[in-house]
């Protein structure tokens, strides 16, 4: 009988009616939008003096770690041998921003290509 009182209280305080009501948000979202190198480019170089330009620097490092992680993961993909220890990874996106200015053609590329061609340029494999 207790465990039914248990279960029946369980059921009744867990369900969505008791839920509290979503707060609505009170500052619109950031949205950082990176299609080409040079839109990674640019979210790679900001100052970090305000929270949308924290967000683009953030969004930078994490977008850099997780194509190189994915290409990893692809024994057909770009080879990039990283020496050890790695360089600073703000210096390696600052080169990278460097890189992709010095060529318009490279300023159009799709953000992960432009970003693995560099990576295999700057860090080729022996």
């Amino acid at each position: 009988m207790r465990f039914m009182l248990i279960v029946c209280a369980a059921l009744v305080f867990g369900s969505p009616t008791h839920a509290a009501a979503p707060t609505a948000p009170t500052k619109e979202p950031t949205s950082i939008n990176v299609k080409t190198a040079n839109d990674l480019a640019d979210s790679c170089t900001v100052t970090p003096s305000s929270k949308i330009s924290f967000a683009r620097l953030n969004f930078c490092t994490g977008f850099a770690q997780g194509i190189l992680q994915t290409n990893a993961q692809n024994s057909d993909g770009t080879k990039i041998c990283l020496p050890n220890p790695a360089p600073k990874r703000s210096e390696t996106m600052k080169e990278f921003a460097t890189w992709v200015r010095a060529d318009p053609a490279r300023r159009v590329q799709l953000a992960s290509v432009g970003f693995l061609r560099f990576m295999a340029e700057r860090f080729p494999c022996p």
